[in-house]
């Protein structure tokens, strides 16, 4: 019989209870060896490694990019060779009981896959309020049903606003905020201190918050792009942010996605921000209290820059960077798109920083870093697996 070891994400700090896969160095069904280390995994503020609990066949289970809760399978170990699909069958047998909270109707012979059971448990669905029809219930049947539950965004405006269309060059700008995590709290924040914007809803596919409010902004819906653009068509908000800082890939295909249906984008930038002589920003940027934009710097569209970092003079940033609190450069640094920087980080004068690069926590920068790069404290870079020869 086949034996199947589950890879579960750790519990590395107890301010995080995800993890975002950041690169698979396995590949499937490759064989590999107690201790060698099968991904790495980027929390807020730290990036690790997850080695193999046991000598055998490795199955990644999540995809890079991907947030993953803490205690949630992400991959597998076989004693023997066998192919994915026999893996997440066994993986159904052993873990439905502990991942499922009701089972599934034993009237109707749909059974979940593994995803779909992960899935499922994250959006707090219990399986079996999912259509039955028979057959195997996949990953996207959950999505599909998940985003089928969300409310709509409703207004309680009237036809005509009194003040707002009568006086439109003292309009306020309406913001929709998209996700309701700890991001959207440091928004609300910054919104707060800036009277010319006001949040108006926040979208989020947590479940669990729909029907909520954060600090008086209510919860309406999921993260829907058809959703989105018919609300902005009805004159619902005036303009986007992304809250999401962490998850760069998603922060990205988000604003893509809205981008080319014609949503516009606010910058959102806390009161106490020193903006040095000719920086120039694109639109959907984040930047959060006692940062610094030095003389001529340039930021491209939807980054986010935390508390405390310097961009120095003439830097070039490009789009959907995160910035973690305490990241300085010198002058004439220049950043790729989707870069992911830690916090604490020193960067010298006129480096490269190449698109898609992580770089840890605490690191000091002498040098280029490539496209793709993994950069740890104390540790030379890892390449991505792609790169590899």
């Amino acid at each position: 019989m086949v034996k199947v070891l589950p890879v579960k994400m750790p519990k590395v700090s107890p301010n995080d209870d995800n993890g975002t896969i950041v690169e698979w160095l396995r590949a499937t069904s490759e064989e590999v060896n107690k201790g060698e280390i099968l991904c790495i995994v980027e929390t807020t503020k730290s990036i690790f490694e997850i080695e193999s609990p046991s000598g055998g066949y490795f199955f990644p289970l999540s995809s890079v990019g991907e947030a993953v809760d803490v205690g949630v399978t992400i991959g597998a170990i076989t004693d023997t060779q066998v192919t994915q699909e026999e893996v997440i069958h066994l993986l159904e047998q052993e873990e439905q009981p502990q991942e499922i909270a009701a089972p599934v109707p034993v009237t109707n012979e749909s059974t979940l896959t593994i995803k779909a059971q992960l899935l499922a448990k994250r959006l707090g669905i219990n399986p079996a309020e999912l259509p039955q029809n028979g057959q195997r219930i996949t990953e996207e049947d959950v999505k599909k049903y998940a985003e089928s539950r969300n409310t709509s965004l409703h207004s309680d405006r009237l036809e005509m606003d009194t003040v707002r269309d009568r006086y439109p060059e003292g309009k306020i700008q309406r913001i929709l905020i998209i996700g309701g995590g700890d991001g959207a709290v440091q928004l609300l924040d910054v919104l707060a201190k800036t009277p010319e914007q006001q949040a108006v809803a926040i979208l989020d596919d947590n479940p669990e918050l729909r029907g909520k409010k954060v600090n008086g902004v209510p919860v309406t819906g999921g993260i829907d792009v058809e959703q989105i653009v018919a609300l902005y068509e009805q004159d619902e908000f005036d303009a986007a942010i992304i809250s999401i800082s962490t998850i760069i890939k998603l922060r990205a295909e988000i604003f893509e996605k809205l981008k080319s249906r014609g949503i516009p984008f606010a910058n959102i930038i806390h009161p106490s921000v020193v903006k040095g002589f000719n920086v120039k920003m694109g639109e959907g940027n984040v930047i959060m209290a006692f940062t610094h934009l030095g003389a001529c710097a340039s930021l491209g569209d939807n980054n986010f820059i935390s508390a405390y970092c310097s961009i120095e003079h003439h830097n070039e940033m490009g789009n959907h960077c995160s910035f973690g609190p305490g990241v300085v450069t010198s002058s004439r640094v220049i950043f790729g798109d989707q870069v992911r920087c830690g916090t604490g980080i020193f960067i010298e004068p006129k480096i490269h920083i190449g698109a898609k690069a992580v770089i840890g926590s605490g690191c000091i920068i002498w040098q280029n870093v490539p496209d793709g790069a993994i950069l740890k404290s104390k540790l030379n870079y890892v390449e991505r697996a792609s790169n590899k020869k």
